[in-house]
């Protein structure tokens, strides 16, 4: 896993955070305000969380149409701690970790991490950008923007579902 540099974040990233800023001029907006006709090319590159607590889990509410392409499978109402077997477990822990980060403190988070891609012992480089958002005051959801780079020569779809496999 790598923190993230300040330069070469992804485009879709910068625009969503442009478009989080505006929101309510930095601060952590309430979800209420987000209008998804204003973001439309990057509808399909999001994921809608839902943050649990007491114990803090990650609860997938709707994922975007490339998120579904890229993992393979539709993944909403599903929960990351289901995909915590085998070579998953460090990236989805450090996933884990950077949406309790924007849950807690409410601070957008921007990371890269290494997905595995055991069958060709490969990785993938994933960009992540995490937007808090209120929901009567308190911080319940988030918005997560995220953008796959290549495997090799064609970017193949990321088989989550073989993260389900208990090993």
């Amino acid at each position: 896993m790598v923190g993230v540099p300040e330069t070469g974040i992804p485009q879709r990233i910068v625009a969503f955070r442009a478009y989080w800023e505006s929101l309510a001029a930095g601060a952590v907006p309430e979800r209420r305000l987000l209008d998804p006709a204003a973001i439309v090319p990057i509808l399909p590159y999001l994921l809608l969380i839902e943050f649990e607590d007491d114990p803090f889990r990650v609860h997938y509410r709707l994922t975007g149409t490339k998120v579904d392409e890229m993992t393979g499978m539709n993944i909403t109402g599903r929960y990351l701690d289901e995909f915590t077997q085998g070579s998953y477990q460090d990236p989805v822990l450090f996933i884990r970790d950077c949406y309790e980060k924007c849950w807690s403190t409410g601070e957008v988070v921007i990371v890269t991490y290494l997905w595995p891609e055991d069958d060709r012992n490969l990785t993938r480089s994933v960009w992540m950008g995490l937007f808090p958002f209120k929901i009567d005051g308190a911080i319940r959801q988030c918005i997560s923007v995220e953008d796959y780079g290549p495997l090799g020569p064609k970017p193949e779809p990321i088989d989550w579902s073989r993260a389900l496999t208990k090993e």
